[in-house]
């Protein structure tokens, strides 16, 4: 027997298409524009609806000279510690569609961006590091620095993404909505708010990406939301508490509090400090990361989840454990938002009533079926619209959550085990649903509190925080039936689209007064008003039905198809 040498045959190069390494699996940043698509579309989502609701709500209320008069005299009379609620110190041309949305919509837009950025940058490093995905790449001739520098410009890329749709948004929000002149929103100031919301949401991000390689995801995010929250109400206190005054000219808040590129006030070198932290603390972040082995940190003390809630017991509390924190922090920031607007309700009330009878006028006329005299009817006005769409984008990383099983291929792993695909899903599906429902009771207790303070009636809105939590029910009903009949590849997307498009056939038919019949294809349409007791009972069956119906058929769905991989 003879043995010959030679070459070793080439396997071939393989190629990597354009498309592939700017999103999907060509590159580390396209994989981590890929991974968070989800989050992108969340935050554009919303983004643009709670500045399109701010700019229709205006148009419609204040379309007179007078009305815009009282408007301006009850904000400039409001105490300043109402400002602090809305993180906004120094007062702004509010008789304008512009300044109100800057007003009401501007800190807390910001706000909202920037705790996304936080999570995010918190995790996109830390997080891969400690569950070992990383090792593999940075094995690979990457290295480990650019690794780091390809996930952060995907972060940028979604910011960029964000930015630009927001601009967007106010473009079309001052077209559609103007009734006066000065309501126009012009390309520059659009663009201007855009950019300094991004300023904002990245500043404070870039504090847990420094953070993030020292200390791990946990602690990062701690202190990162601290420095982020503490810095958003010492900035909005400021002038209620002149003690504050010198703290706040330590942050980004301060630093831009007078920029106000809505009402063409302030000037773009505001931003430079804060662009100046965010580029300094992102490469930081990228050095020590390059620096440091993979997954070692320092350990900061940190409440862990209980043992008994890791979920190991089967599917049900697995799935159950899993979307658990998640619920939580979304019952958290739905609650304290309910909780503030219902403490403030009677403030508010008690000032229309001395400084702007006719405006109170104006909010009879148009929801005669609302008493503003409680925390109930308040609510209603403002924030049972974005209960929904908050409860709605929260479903949808549930069921993202959810899909990742089949996604990062776990799934034929727990599969493997002695029970029925169908039992298996439904039972998960379950553990899902007891999440949101853990949600929606933290989301209850925040509107009990915030009524308690107002006075009057307590039980009714708690009892409509559970309309919210229906409407989360049904729409993670429609995200299991479309991952198990389908696929689980944009199970979480599918549902963030129908939160989208109902929020914009819910508010923007009634605008551009298009029928009645259009704006019913709005499964929020038929909920009737909770925060003041008038339900309606179909549609809540409705959610209810949509709710089980999409679990079993996303179960049988899943147990007739094969697993993706």
């Amino acid at each position: 027997m003879t043995t010959h040498t030679g070459p070793v045959p080439s396997a071939g190069r393989t190629t990597i298409s354009p498309w592939s390494r700017i999103y999907g699996f060509g590159t580390v940043y396209a994989k981590t524009l890929r991974d968070s698509r989800l989050a992108v579309l969340i935050l554009c989502g919303l983004m643009a609806s709670m500045f399109l609701a701010t700019g229709a709500a205006f148009g419609g209320a204040y379309a007179t000279p007078e009305s815009r008069l009282e408007l301006s005299n009850l904000v400039n009379s409001l105490p300043p510690v109402m400002a602090g609620i809305y993180g906004q110190p120094f007062p702004i041309a509010i008789e304008t569609m512009p300044g109100s949305v800057a007003w009401k919509g501007g800190p807390s837009l910001a706000l909202i961006a920037a705790l996304w950025s936080v999570i995010a940058l918190s995790s996109t490093l830390a997080s891969e590091s400690r569950r070992g995905s990383l090792e593999f790449v940075a094995t690979t001739p990457l290295g480990m620095r650019r690794i780091a520098i390809e996930k952060l410009f995907a972060h940028l890329t979604g910011m960029a993404i964000v930015v630009v749709v927001l601009a967007l948004t106010a473009i079309v929000t001052g077209l559609a909505f103007n009734t006066l002149p000065g309501d126009e929103i012009p390309p520059s100031a659009a663009f201007g708010f855009a950019i300094w919301l991004g300023v904002m949401a990245l500043a404070s991000g870039s504090v847990a990406f420094a953070l993030a390689p020292l200390i791990g995801r946990g602690g990062a995010a701690a202190i990162a939301g601290a420095v982020l929250l503490g810095g958003y109400f010492i900035n909005g206190y400021q002038v209620a508490l002149p003690a504050f005054a010198p703290l706040a000219n330590l942050t980004w808040w301060g630093w831009t509090a007078h920029f106000h590129p809505l009402t063409g006030g302030g000037e773009w070198v505001g931003l430079i400090p804060a662009i100046l932290v965010a580029v300094v603390l992102f490469i930081v972040g990228i050095e020590l990361f390059a620096r440091r082995d993979l997954g070692v940190t320092a350990r900061v003390p940190w409440p862990s989840m209980p043992a008994s809630l890791l979920g190991l017991r089967g599917p049900a509390s697995r799935s159950f454990g899993e979307r658990l924190p998640v619920a939580v922090s979304w019952g958290i920031g739905i609650g304290l938002f309910a909780f503030v607007l219902g403490g403030a309700a009677s403030s508010f009330t008690d000032a229309l009533k001395q400084q702007a009878p006719e405006a109170l006028q104006i909010f009879k006329s148009l929801f005669p079926t609302i008493d503003l005299e409680g925390a109930g009817g308040f609510l209603e006005l403002t924030f049972v619209m974005f209960g929904f769409i908050l409860a709605g984008f929260a479903a949808s990383t549930l069921v993202g959550g959810w899909a990742s099983d089949e996604q990062d291929g776990r799934l034929e792993m727990l599969l493997s085990t002695p029970m029925s695909r169908f039992a298996w899903a439904a039972r998960g599906g379950l553990g899902l649903f007891a999440a949101i429902v853990v949600m929606t009771l933290i989301i209850a207790g925040g509107v009990g509190l915030g009524s308690s303070i107002t006075g009057g009636d307590v039980a009714t809105p708690i009892l409509g925080s559970v309309v919210i939590g229906l409407y989360a029910l049904a729409l993670a009903g429609v995200g299991l039936a479309f991952g198990g009949l389908v696929t689980t590849s944009f199970a979480g997307e599918l549902v963030a689209a129908i939160v989208i498009i109902t929020f914009l056939i819910d508010f923007l038919v009634p605008a551009l007064d298009l029928p009645d019949v259009v704006r019913e294809l709005a499964l929020t349409s038929h909920l009737g008003q909770p925060m003041v007791g008038t339900w309606d009972w179909a549609g809540m069956t409705a959610c209810v039905v949509i709710a089980i119906g999409g679990l079993l058929l996303g179960a049988w769905g899943l147990s007739r198809r094969d697993v993706e991989r």
